[in-house]
């Protein structure tokens, strides 16, 4: 049977399924997987691909897929979600992922957890870059955080606050990667089974958490599952409406509140200063019967009505997910695994892959729906997919 390349990769999950063969079990796992056995996450795809779109034609063309976000014109209504650890998924990937958004015009949003410091991602995507913060329970590390983000030239920042505690991923616990870390004889044959993951890693240096390594206090730096645990033990579990506050007095660029999952909280996280709400359950990564994000995102929309910025991630793998979403109300669609399927499958030319897959999805699904310019679609232009005779209705959420 003929392996798929790259070049024959005709969707995300072609990438993925590449991705597969190229990273050792537990690496991909971490990537693939989610909270429990993962219902969350299937949760969140099946969710999107249960909504429907109604089909117009002779609208003419060309597609116009460029959105303007917090004052910034971005080229694709998406972007590269913040992830944790993504060098140990494949070496240099967090740049990788930052160098393709600079070059394509999409956001890049670097991880608290992130394994390349935010001065170089900065560096490698200074127009593009985001930062994303995990608080921290010493008030100190959150202010150097934020300072360096400044200094570095970053304007938008996403607060985290869908983590109150360490999650359950079931797949990670069953190849025993959790926090410490010890190497085991499973581990070893993985490594020896994926020569390429090995050498890269080996010639690229062992991945670290290089924004906290400043503040762990560890001689030489320390290992990375040494300032994991400083990074785990920093997590503030009693995180308040106070906490967010004091962040937003902290950062004087656009602040987003990132894991809003109920439409009730929204009217207080704008009372406290934020620009924007981020409509997230983080991948189905934190809790297996969150409700889907793509369902929450509707009631978000509806409560703060057309005005409020808001960007979505959580199950977008195809450019008729993020079209979807702009529909029912986000600004951008974010995705993680998306991207770091692509940059595991073939580094920068995999990232880019993935990249142009989603724009050109998205570029069809407007010419199909009737609606070349991303920056018109609305809801009428969908169907309920479990009444595919009825438009589907939602409210505020037709004028965005």
């Amino acid at each position: 049977m003929r392996l798929l390349s790259l070049r024959d990769a005709a969707s995300i999950g072609d990438l993925a399924a590449i991705a597969r063969r190229r990273m050792p079990g537990f690496a991909f796992d971490y990537l693939d997987g989610a909270a429990g056995d993962d219902r969350g996450m299937r949760r969140n795809e099946e969710a999107l691909a249960a909504i429907l779109f109604r089909t117009r034609h002779l609208v003419g063309g060309p597609a116009r897929t460029a959105v303007e976000f917090l004052g910034r014109s971005y080229n694709l209504s998406t972007g590269v979600a913040p992830m944790g650890m993504a060098n140990m998924l494949w070496p240099g990937m967090d740049l990788v992922l930052a160098r393709l958004a600079q070059e394509v015009g999409i956001p890049y949003v670097l991880s608290t957890a992130a394994t390349t410091s935010i001065e170089r991602i900065a560096e490698a995507a200074p127009d593009m870059a985001w930062f994303q913060l995990y608080v921290s329970r010493d008030p100190t590390i959150n202010e150097g955080l934020l300072k360096r983000a400044w200094a570095a030239g970053i304007r938008v920042l996403a607060v985290t606050v869908d983590v109150p505690v360490p999650q359950k991923r079931n797949r990670n616990h069953r190849h025993r990667f959790d926090l410490p870390f010890r190497p085991h004889p499973r581990f070893l044959l993985d490594l020896l089974a994926h020569p390429r993951w090995a050498v890269e890693t080996l010639r690229a240096g062992m991945p670290n958490f290089e924004n906290f390594v400043p503040y762990a206090g560890l001689a030489r730096g320390g290992s990375i599952a040494e300032v994991g645990r400083f990074l785990q033990a920093q997590g503030k579990r009693d995180l308040l409406w106070e906490d967010v506050e004091r962040i937003r007095g902290l950062w004087p660029g656009h602040l987003l509140i990132k894991g809003v999952m109920d439409a009730e909280d929204t009217s207080r996280f704008l009372r406290i200063g934020a620009d924007g709400l981020w409509v997230s359950n983080h991948g189905g990564r934190q809790l297996e019967s969150a409700p889907a994000s793509i369902d929450v995102l509707r009631q978000v929309r509806a409560a703060v009505g057309p005005h409020v910025p808001i960007v979505f991630d959580s199950g977008v793998r195809t450019g008729e997910s993020i079209v979807k979403a702009r529909v029912l109300g986000a600004d951008l669609a974010m995705s993680g695994r998306a991207f770091a399927y692509g940059a595991a499958a073939g580094g920068a030319a995999g990232a880019r892959k993935a990249y142009d897959l989603l724009e050109l999805e998205t570029r069809y699904t407007l010419l199909q729906i009737g609606c070349p310019d991303i920056n018109d679609v609305s809801a009428h232009i969908l169907r309920d997919g479990t009444d595919k005779t009825r438009p589907l209705h939602l409210g505020s959420v037709a004028g965005h």
